[in-house]
């Protein structure tokens, strides 16, 4: 849902600025337009819709696969609609009179739209121009999506297979503990043998609690 807001945001703003460019080129200094015959203008117009709209929806650290594609949606509405409001005063013929002709005025935008939008229906030989001005920012904006979706997925798989699994408890040693090996006598340390008792020697019976610690006597043979 917050990718299809600031998607049609970022269309938004970017028909606006093509619109602009498309109506007030002209009053422009020749310097900007009309450079290298007005290749640097045209390929700045053209890439901004894609930049806009990519760089928009790639801040959201999308996942879905289709967001790349509603990039490519809004990117190359954002760049037709701009071509054709601003081709439409200038489609819709107000009066015979040259400064009527270029008034800027609503009706002028609507009255022409509809011619405006015409271009694109025509035979390729000669619509070309305007496909490939919408096709351009349409690649561009997917593309800088794609590669978005592409390392966040891959961002978010990593994070979830190198997460370890506790099955250990208190009582288990780790993997990687060290074994401690039992208590080892020397090699000429005699062995203490456990004390034995006779068959017919008295057994000692235990002292009992507060009786005052005395020796054992010694057994006469």
């Amino acid at each position: 849902m917050r990718a299809l807001i600031f998607g049609f945001l970022a269309m938004a703003v970017s028909a606006t600025a093509i619109a602009s460019a498309k109506l007030f080129g002209d009053r422009l200094p020749p310097v900007i337009t009309q450079t290298a015959d007005g290749l640097p203008w045209t390929a700045a117009l053209t890439l901004l819709p894609g930049l806009v709209v990519g760089l928009t929806l790639r801040t959201g650290r999308p996942r879905s696969r289709l967001v790349p594609l509603l990039a490519l949606l809004y990117a190359a509405a954002a760049m037709a609609l701009g071509l054709i409001i601003g081709s439409a005063p200038t489609a819709y013929v107000v009066s015979t009179t040259p400064a009527q002709e270029r008034l800027i005025t609503l009706d002028a935008i609507l009255g022409g739209f509809q011619q405006a939008a015409m271009a694109y229906a025509e035979p390729i030989q000669y619509s070309w121009p305007y496909w490939t001005l919408t096709t351009i920012p349409a690649l561009l904006a997917f593309t800088l999506v794609a590669f978005k979706v592409r390392r966040t997925r891959g961002n978010t798989l990593a994070t979830v297979t190198s997460a370890p699994e506790d099955h250990s408890t208190a009582d288990q040693r780790g993997a990687f503990d060290p074994v401690q090996p039992p208590e080892q006598r020397g090699a000429f340390e005699p062995v203490q043998p456990p004390e034995k008792r006779g068959a017919f020697d008295p057994v000692q019976p235990p002292r009992p609690a507060g009786a005052p610690f005395m020796p054992p006597q010694d057994r006469q043979p």
